[in-house]
Formats: structure tokens, sequence, C-alpha cells
């Protein structure tokens, strides 16, 4: 049994494609194509996955999808209600500081819901928090201007969150092409993915474990 998981033995660089016209003005809220699919070093060390990752960028922010696969959901039976209770959350760091184990006011850190928001609380919602141990917080975002939207799938679901630049401290993709990310993914069915290593490392505060985005023009 091997004490350190395979994926902590390398430093990753994801290529991360370039979609004008985001967020969509009407629903679904991003629609990502294949392109966009980001792979998961976890699978370096033999862990299930039962999601998918999109992610793109232009120069007005940072668009996030998640798509859950559900394997006992029966095919074409769709709830008339949301009831799937999925979580996203995502840290950024716009100067990619894989250097430094305390996140500085360059990191971000954003946590999506499929509920928790509206009235009822029964609608999707994206918060920011703070980074744990941050020796500087990032400036707080305005709340309405994070985006997020749930779409319920014959066989899951999908989870979108648009981050606009206002929102990432620091993002200016014409200076500064990478970006500091991770990313883990919560399901009350499936359980928990991450990115690279899981939460037995410190991923949530120490931004050198975190992935570097390369934000290409292609």
């Amino acid at each position: 049994m091997n004490v350190i998981p395979t994926a902590f033995l390398f430093r990753y660089t994801i290529p991360v494609v370039r979609q004008d016209k985001l967020p969509r003005a009407k629903s679904p809220l991003l629609k990502l194509p294949e392109i966009c699919q980001v792979p998961w070093p976890s699978a370096l060390n033999g862990e299930p996955e039962f999601a998918k990752l999109a992610i793109a960028w232009n120069p007005e922010g940072l668009a996030i999808e998640a798509t859950v696969s559900l394997p006992d959901r029966a095919k074409g039976k769709k709830n008339k209600e949301f009831t799937d209770e999925g979580s996203l959350l995502v840290w950024i760091d716009t100067r990619d500081t894989q250097s430094q184990h305390r996140a500085s006011r360059f990191c971000h850190q954003f946590v999506a819901s499929t509920q928790g928001g509206g009235e009822d609380e029964d609608e999707p919602h994206v918060r920011q928090v703070p980074v744990p141990r941050a020796r500087e917080d990032a400036p707080e975002a305005d709340p309405e201007s994070l985006l997020t939207e749930a779409e319920q799938l014959d066989d899951g679901y999908r989870l979108a969150v648009w981050l606009p630049r206002e929102a990432l401290h620091g993002f200016d993709p014409a200076t500064q092409k990478r970006l500091g990310f991770m990313a883990v993914i919560h399901d009350k069915e499936m359980g928990m993915q991450t990115l690279t290593v899981n939460t037995d490392f410190p991923i949530d505060s120490d931004p050198s474990l975190w992935v570097s985005l390369e934000l290409i023009d292609e």
C-alpha cells in the first residue's frame, strides 16, 4: 500500500480554452463544449470518478461546470422537483503562487450548491468563503455577481458556476496566463471526488498543492 498517493508526485498544468459570449443570456448558463473538459489527476490514485469537470475563460471571468453521474438512476425518469444534493468547491489563485503554503489576497474559495438558495432554500446558490489559514483574505465579491445554475439530467445533474473578473482579485488574463486551482465535488449519494489528492492533505488552505490552469486562446 502506497503511503503517498501517486497524484501527489507530480505538478500539473492543465490547459483551459477561451470561450467568448459567456455567461449565456438564457438557460443553460454555460453549456461548455467537450473541448473544455479537464482531466482529474486523482485518477492516478485509482479512485472512482463519478463527475466530469469543464472549465473555460474569457476576459470577463471564469466558467466552471461539474456534471455528476448517478448510475443507479433510471434513465428517462426525472423528478418533478430538483432533489439531488451536491456541491462544488473551488479554490483559485490569480497569481498561481506554487511556492507558498499559505494563501494570499489573490487566493479565493467559492462554494456552489444545488440547493440552499432562494426563500425556500431549494434553489442553487454560490458564495465566497475565506481560505483557511490565509495570510490575508481576498476582497469580498459582490454576491449578486456570482452566478450558478443546476440542471437535472436523466442520469445525474449538472452544476454550473460563473465567476466574473470583479470577483477574482488580480484576474488579468492579458498579463497573467496562469491560475492556481483546486476543486472538490461532494455528492450526497456518491461521496467526494477531489481534483488531485484527498483531504488528508491541506488542499483547502495550501496553494502549493493546487494545480496550474494555463489560459489559452485557441
